[in-house]
């Protein structure tokens, strides 16, 4: 059987046709620079592009303590050494992920750009261990829920927070973009503007609605759209939630869990599988372009683990059958 031929590349790379080498080829300043313009030709949210910054800056830290100075002398084993680092110096297994997936982005530009001949991060793979996923039991939603105080605008406006990342899913950074005429009352939906400038609509129930309504209506009319304003009517930041729902989780003694935004969303995700849902409605609920992140829901919370094995412990059957 004849030897399967490799594709080769349509672009000629300045190196292999022995004219003059680019700035990228050879200068770090000006290949990041080119990166960056073309991460903004890609509409690239600010979020994004600010993220490839920050993973190219320790990235060249990284390949200096090397001797490393130029892109075109990054090899694999260069650049595995890098990761080895960010390992051994203590980071988080996500920590890496981060940096890795910004640092293969970059190279297989410069690659595809013709920039450099060898791609040094080509066949490089990373594996995280797969962390416990965090949520929140039916008993902590229900005292998370009583913490704040309804008979005040900002304890009723945190309750219906409560409500909207429970019943929706959505990031903290999704809420607090939500504006009001991006709610469709008649098919019960909210466009969210997600990740990537993508939008979706994400559909809500009865018991929302009704909280909706009634918290839009306290808030009465503004100089802007948002729905989530703070007591001086300004729309509420990022960071405000986050305190906020820290501080509710104290005060309802919740401390084997963090009582943050991201856990609602976690617990949602876990409720709705357990409830039935299926993998590709959940993908287009929480806005994921893939289905890993789903896949691992499934796979984590399609049975619940506690209550199977209250049912079938081995111990406990034989108890049962009064052998113990």
């Amino acid at each position: 059987m004849p030897k399967k031929r490799k594709r080769r590349r349509n672009i000629i790379s300045a190196a292999e046709s022995g004219t003059v080498l680019s700035p990228e080829s050879t200068d770090f300043d000006a290949a990041e620079e080119s990166f960056i313009r073309y991460c903004r030709i890609k509409n690239l949210a600010e979020k994004s592009v600010v993220y490839y910054r920050n993973v190219l800056r320790e990235l060249r830290r990284l390949l200096m303590k090397q001797g490393i100075t130029e892109p075109r002398q990054v090899t694999k084993e260069v650049f595995e050494n890098c990761l080895l680092e960010k390992r051994d110096a203590g980071a988080r297994d996500v920590t890496v992920e981060a940096y890795f997936r910004g640092w293969r982005a970059f190279f297989n530009w410069l690659y595809e750009q013709g920039f450099i001949t060898v791609n040094p991060a080509a066949g490089v793979k990373i594996k995280s261990e797969q962390r416990i996923i965090e949520t929140f039991t039916q008993s902590q939603i229900q005292k998370l829920l009583s913490a704040p105080d309804r008979n005040t605008f900002t304890g009723y406006r945190d309750y219906v927070i409560m409500l909207t990342l429970l019943d929706t899913g959505v990031r903290i950074s999704e809420l607090v973009r939500i504006e009001t005429h991006h709610i469709r009352w008649k098919e019960r939906t909210i466009l969210i503007y997600g990740k990537g400038r993508k939008e979706r609509l994400v559909p809500f129930q009865t018991t929302l609605e009704r909280h909706l309504r009634e918290y839009i209506n306290i808030r009465g009319p503004l100089d802007h759209d948002f729905v989530f304003v703070n007591i001086d009517n300004s729309p509420i930041k990022i960071r405000t939630v986050q305190q906020n729902l820290s501080r509710y989780g104290a005060a309802a003694g919740i401390k084997d869990v963090r009582v943050s935004p991201h856990t609602f969303r976690h617990t949602f995700a876990k409720l709705y599988v357990m409830n039935g849902g299926d993998p590709f409605s959940l993908q287009k609920i929480l806005g994921h372009t893939s289905l890993e992140i789903v896949r691992m829901y499934v796979n984590l919370f399609s049975v619940d683990i506690a209550d199977q094995h209250r049912k079938y412990s081995p111990l406990e059957r034989i108890k049962l059958d009064g052998k113990i």
